[in-house]
Formats: structure tokens, sequence, C-alpha cells
């Protein structure tokens, strides 16, 4: 049992029981940190911690002050997956275990930039397996699948260490899909740009994201023409 993380396409697994996150606030500036651990019902979040409090980090009332440090315990089921965002303004995510700390680029091997990182349990066991294998048949052109389980479906498959770079093209593009579907423009252009960086000269992905420029261009040309509410 380890921990998958993925990425931009890339799939990295850590044979490892336990981690902690450590980020930094991204308008207070001070350090949070969580402690993870990996079960076989999925990854469950042991203690939370940050130093100081301010706008956004609120301690919860049960918080403990020792050291500096505000701790608490989240109260959090056991989670299949979580994601990790970056808004690019305040550094990147950190790993850390008893061998010490690594940003998850570092880890990945390229720059994450703003791309999702995902974090699941993998163990290589049969259950996990046909989940992802039934994920990755969701994740097709043409499905008739909602935008939010082809965007959870496509994620998954992604996360599929067998997975060539082909088909993590055709996933990208289709999740990239998804989330114009969803009016998430910016994170479908991520996946075109992830995808191009697999195959640059792929013309259905160049010609996807083109038309989603288009989209972006022709939303900006209205906007000047829509009347402020209650005008007339």
């Amino acid at each position: 049992m380890g921990l998958c993380l993925a990425s931009a396409g890339v799939v990295k697994t850590l044979s490892l029981t336990a981690f902690m996150l450590a980020w930094t606030h991204s308008v207070e500036k001070v350090e949070w940190q969580e402690d993870w651990r990996i079960t076989p019902q999925g990854l469950e979040i042991v203690e939370a911690r940050v130093k100081g409090s301010g706008a956004g980090m609120e301690p919860p009332p049960d918080a403990r002050l020792v050291d500096g440090w505000f701790r608490w315990k989240p109260q959090l089921s056991k989670l299949p997956e979580v994601a990790l965002g970056n808004s690019g303004v305040a550094g990147e995510w950190r790993l850390c275990t008893e061998d010490g700390c690594q940003t998850l680029s570092g880890i990945m091997g390229h720059p994450v930039g703003a791309n999702v990182t995902t974090m699941r349990v993998c163990d290589g066991s049969p259950a996990v397996s046909d989940a992802l294998a039934l994920d990755a048949a969701m994740c097709k052109p043409g499905s008739k699948a909602a935008p939010d389980a082809l965007v959870a479906a496509c994620g998954a498959a992604l996360n599929r260490e067998t997975a060539t770079a082909i088909e993590k093209i055709e996933t990208l593009r289709v999740r990239a899909g998804a989330w114009r579907a969803k009016g998430e423009r910016r994170r479908a252009l991520d996946d075109y740009d992830t995808a191009l960086r697999l195959d640059p000269a792929h013309e259905a992905v160049r010609a996807d994201r083109k038309a989603l420029f288009h989209e972006i261009e022709m939303q900006g040309a209205m906007m000047p023409l829509k009347k402020p509410a209650g005008a007339q």
C-alpha cells in the first residue's frame, strides 16, 4: 500500500504509510501543516496545525495552542482522493516524511504550475484496478456522462500507471471538454496545454484549444454589451 500522486498526466507512486503536507498561507504568509495516514479505507487526516491565526485561517474552537502552533483534529471521514490546487502566489505544496520534504514539482519531475495534483491510496489490488478501469471506460469521446462525473472519471483514468501517452492525451482532451461544459475554461486550457506537451503536433487538441480561445474572445467581446441589472 502506498500513495499515488497524479498531475498533468504523470503518476508517481510513493511507498509510505504516513506523510505530512506543508504549505504557506497565501494571505498571511505563515506555515500550515497537515499529518495524513494511508489506510485501506482511504486517506485519513490525523492533525492540522497552523502557526498563528488570521484571514482565512481561523483555528476551530477545539484547537490547542502548543509552542506557537494551533493544533486540532479535523473531523473528516477517510477520503478516497484529495485534490491539491495551486494559486501560484504562495509557493508549492511540500510533502514531508522522516527523510525530509520535497515540493510536488520535485516529486513529479516537472513543474506542476497551476495543474491540480491528486492524491489517492494505491495498492495494486484487483478492486482498485477494476475501479480505475471503469473510470477509464467512462472517460471516452462521446460519453453521455455528466460533466462532473467525467471530470472525476478522467482524473482517475490519469492515475493509471499503465496509461500510454496517447491514452493520456485523449483523456485530457475529454476532461477539457467537460471543464468547458462546466464553464471552467481556465482548467480546460490547462488540460489542452498538458496534452500538447505530450504531443505538440496533435491536430485535434490544437483545434480544440483554438476553439476554446475563440470562446474566450467572444465572451470578452460580449461582456461590454451586457446591460447592468435594472438598466433600461
